[in-house]
């Protein structure tokens, strides 16, 4: 029997029913709080080596609404992006319901402002760039942010050059549905007074608001003070609705007049649309060719030209998919800055083409060279598809990445995984449920060496080593 590999990211950040303490040691200090929650600096205890992560404990007598905060959770988890904060895994108790993310320590954008009064245009390039990248792959995954500002954005880490993170998706929003054109305009008046777009203010606006933002922030980048400003909010959002862009300071005459016609672009595309989306296409393709991106060719080991129905293969393919989803930044940075290289329209996701140009000598089996690394199908490469295809073969073998990822599938932590277990962590989707029912036994059977009707750890090794 041939079973095509199907593969998606969120399959491995799940839901533990075990206590928050049994897996991490969380610090007595805070790295941050705001209204709904505080975050923590935590340490992994299963595997020593694990990079630390960030858990945000959120109590559960402030949510308010319990079904926004479980979307706010299911769009993180669907999310895959670079310039995208990661969600590894919850947890939930009486009190709290506890997210473990991605370890940030480069600080808030905000505090870079505050700190430089403004950027250089150099400077503002780079980070703008990553700003819309993140914007634009999430409008193409059909979510609107709604709360894009300076301390929604962190570094993760301090090195020059750092990444971007968007966090916060409490605003977020579903507009459009995965696989539907038809999209639906949202009426809630929410978000930060200095960034907040007139159309939200009127109460029926779609995705563009983000655009709207991203143009404020550009501004105050470069100029370290707000296009719309005043003694109070009022005062913001009569100048808002005015669309009243405080072109006059002496701070906004020393920027270049591409980059002024850029932000009045951004601005004035909410302010004289009709609904079209010729605009919002046409600033994002300004936005993005505004650096020269170069591409480098990756030497790194691949398995995609293996075969594709092989059931041994398509377990190896799962084990790789789960350990690139948990990964830190800083193991996979060289990778990270790669995808972005080829990623020219900077939607989040490689197409054909993307793929093929980052290729100096051109191969007659780049096609299915793709489809392989394209594990959900979906007809371009994710972020996550990307790197568990690039992974260097003594990376993903490390005792760690697959003690981890052994653990995965080991829900009753007996040191066994059982073809049960395996249906339990992939068997929730679509694509699997209409298998044929023997297919979790035989998918179990090519890595159970001994015939016991379970994979142990030394199988499991076993089986990742020989591919």
């Amino acid at each position: 029997m041939n079973q095509e590999i199907y593969i998606q990211k969120q399959w491995f950040i799940k839901s533990r029913e075990g206590k928050i303490e049994d897996y991490y040691i969380l610090d007595d200090k805070e790295l941050s709080a705001g209204q709904f929650g505080k975050v923590f600096k935590a340490k992994p205890k299963l595997l020593k080596n694990d990079p630390m992560r960030a858990v945000k404990v959120i109590p559960k007598r402030l949510i308010e609404n319990k079904e926004r905060f479980l979307q706010e959770v299911e769009i993180l988890r669907n999310l895959d992006h670079p310039n995208i904060i990661k969600l590894y895994e919850t947890f939930e108790d009486i009190r709290n319901i506890y997210l473990v993310m991605e370890l940030c320590t480069g600080g808030e954008l905000f505090d870079q402002i505050v700190t430089d009064g403004q950027l250089s245009e150099k400077d503002a390039q780079q980070v703008f760039i990553q700003i819309m990248r993140a914007i634009s792959y999430c409008h193409s995954k059909g979510i609107a942010h709604r709360d894009l500002k300076p301390e929604n954005f962190l570094y993760y880490d301090d090195k020059p050059g750092s990444l971007l993170k968007v966090i916060d998706f409490g605003l977020s929003r579903v507009f459009r549905q995965q696989g539907q054109q038809q999209k639906q305009l949202m009426k809630s008046r929410i978000g930060s007074p200095y960034y907040i777009s007139p159309e939200v203010l009127d109460g029926q606006y779609d995705e563009l608001c983000d655009i709207w933002s991203a143009g404020v922030i550009l501004f105050i980048l470069l100029t370290g003070i707000p296009p719309f400003n005043g003694e109070n909010d009022g005062d913001i959002v009569k100048q808002i609705k005015a669309g009243q862009l405080n072109q006059d300071l002496s701070e906004f005459q020393n920027v270049s007049d591409q980059a002024k016609d850029l932000i009045q672009k951004m601005i004035y595309l909410i302010l004289n649309r009709s609904y079209n989306m010729n605009g919002y296409k046409t600033s994002i393709k300004m936005i993005l060719n505004c650096v020269s991106i170069l591409i480098h060719q990756s030497n790194s080991h691949s398995k995609a030209n293996q075969k594709k129905h092989d059931f041994i293969y398509l377990y190896f393919q799962i084990v790789l998919a789960q350990i690139a989803s948990q990964v830190s930044l800083i193991e996979i940075e060289e990778l990270s800055k790669l995808f972005q290289t080829l990623d020219k329209d900077g939607n989040g996701q490689l197409s054909f083409e993307e793929f093929k140009n980052g290729f100096k000598e051109k191969k007659n089996d780049l096609f299915q060279y793709f489809e392989a690394i394209d594990t959900d199908s979906s007809g371009s490469i994710d972020y996550n598809e990307f790197i568990a295809a690039m992974m260097e073969r003594s990376f993903y073998l490390k005792q760690d990445k697959l003690l981890q990822a052994f653990h995965t599938f080991d829900l009753d932590n007996d040191g066994k995984i059982t073809s049960l277990e395996l249906k339990k962590v992939l068997g929730d989707n679509d694509h699997y449920n209409k298998t044929d029912p023997k297919f979790w036994d035989t998918l179990l059977k090519d890595g159970d060496f001994d015939e016991d009707g379970q994979i142990d750890y030394l199988e499991f090794v076993e089986m990742m080593s020989d591919l």
